[in-house]
């Protein structure tokens, strides 16, 4: 080698290991910056500043220990299991235990947009494996508060406790609380639904409105012209006689002893009505 090739070598050399102890300084001022310590980036990027470059200081950062954050996925730190989610503080102090696109997250407490319609109807407000379930009261009640929304299953059918993904109604309680109760006279709880008992049927409002007063497959019914005649749509309207499932006025003599005939001399039945 002669005197030009070796200066040529070694000032190549100094440039390289200038280079490195500019690599390594660089790296230090992210291992020494908060987002290193908090979230796992103490590694310098030309274009993004710092980031995650190892899966251990994803382990070692807070977010790590606090939010389950301990994976490295494109160079940030991100939650990549249950285990994770569930080993972290924030799973114990606030119910972060599930994991949820990189995160951990609490699903009993969300409410999926592409289960909104099972989440109406029944509760089943967020989907894990293709399916919509529920997971908390708060689906059945379709809120994280403690009053549950006036069109839930909670407050519309009594089904109020969550258990294997379905809301049910698991006391009389909840089914009293609920318009299935004060709208259908559905107040006992069995088999995880409302139902309606014999004596309630009879005693109930709907009886005195529309003659429901007959108990047939948990629910109250119209099951026969006496029905009707205990009802006020009998002694308004005259509609005193059951026929397919409904009270009609079946005869003239249905409307002459009704409200409808004396006050607007409605008093002629006609297709199951009272006319003049």
């Amino acid at each position: 080698m002669n005197m030009s090739q070796l200066r040529r070598f070694i000032a190549l050399g100094l440039l390289a290991a200038i280079g490195m102890t500019m690599g390594c300084d660089e790296d230090a001022k992210c291992k020494e910056a908060e987002a290193c310590k908090k979230q796992g980036k103490c590694k310098v990027d030309v274009k993004d500043g710092c980031i995650a470059g190892k899966a251990e200081d994803c382990k070692a950062s807070v977010e790590c220990k606090t939010l389950g954050k301990c994976s490295l996925k494109e160079r940030v730190c991100v939650a990549a299991s249950e285990a994770e989610c569930k080993a972290a503080e924030r799973c114990k102090t606030d119910g972060l235990c599930d994991l949820h696109e990189d995160g951990c997250v609490d699903l009993g407490k969300l409410f999926f947009p592409d289960c909104s319609v099972e989440c109406k109807s029944d509760g089943h407000c967020v989907k894990r494996e293709g399916k919509c379930l529920a997971l908390s009261n708060h689906h059945c009640m379709g809120t994280v508060d403690d009053k549950p929304e006036a069109d839930s299953v909670c407050r519309t059918e009594g089904r109020c406790t969550v258990r294997d993904g379905d809301c049910k109604a698991l006391t009389d309680k909840e089914c009293e609380s609920s318009e299935a109760c004060t709208k259908d006279a559905r107040c006992l709880a069995k088999d995880g639904k409302c139902v309606a008992t014999e004596k309630g049927c009879a005693e109930s409002d709907i009886c005195r409105r529309a003659g429901r007063c007959t108990l047939k497959d948990g629910q109250c019914v119209v099951a026969s012209s006496a029905d009707c005649k205990k009802s006020a749509r009998c002694e308004l309207e005259g509609l005193c006689t059951l026929k397919d499932g409904k009270c009609i006025a079946a005869t003239s003599a249905d409307c002459a002893r009704a409200g409808v005939c004396t006050k607007a001399k409605r008093c002629r039945a006609e297709d199951g009505a009272c006319t003049k």
